[in-house]
């Protein structure tokens, strides 16, 4: 199976998201992994090819204020043409957010709403947000509420839904899009 990981963050190969990939590249020997580092990385022809040939997607970012890295915002307003095309109806797609401490929820929820939005799957439990507060709450002596925080651990239930995903084939419906003048001014002024 080959998942796409797209890396939101400013950092691009240096920082927490860099880390959760080699993390996972580690881990995962059963994933042929191939990453998008958009710090770097602009939407076009290679990378809509990457997405093609990808069996999934997994969206990675850290919380910046309140929403994700500007990287992947950029793409996101970049990729608008890539809304009910065949090259992501019902393609499967996870989101994993980092955080420091709050925010992390809210930008998970609203990432997998935009990605539903332009035609994309998201599968049950493909959303994991990984804090340094989780982090040191499962380092604590006293683990009696640890099951509930996300974990490393979560991954694996996130990359398995991933992949179950990939295997379903369903002929997806799309809603008619504007292809021509997406981005043409509407707002218009009387002088």
């Amino acid at each position: 199976m080959k998942i796409l990981i797209l890396n939101g963050s400013p950092k691009g190969e240096s920082g927490n998201c860099a880390d959760i990939i080699r993390f996972l590249k580690r881990r995962r020997k059963d994933i042929s992994f191939g990453v998008l580092h958009l710090a770097k990385t602009k939407f076009g022809p290679a990378a809509l090819r990457k997405i093609k040939d990808a069996d999934g997607l997994l969206f990675l970012t850290g919380t910046y204020w309140d929403s994700w890295g500007s990287p992947l915002q950029k793409f996101l307003e970049d990729a608008t043409e890539l809304e009910a095309r065949e090259e992501i109806m019902g393609k499967p797609a996870a989101v994993c957010v980092l955080m420091h401490s709050v925010g992390g929820k809210s930008v998970l929820s609203r990432l997998q709403g935009v990605l539903s939005s332009m035609g994309f799957l998201i599968p049950p439990m493909s959303g994991v947000v990984l804090s340094l507060n989780s982090q040191m709450a499962q380092g604590n002596s006293k683990k009696s509420h640890n099951e509930d925080f996300w974990s490393l651990d979560d991954m694996d239930v996130l990359l398995d839904n991933l992949s179950v995903a990939t295997a379903c084939e369903v002929h997806w419906k799309a809603w008619p899009v504007d292809r021509k003048n997406f981005r043409k001014t509407w707002l218009r002024f009387s002088k």
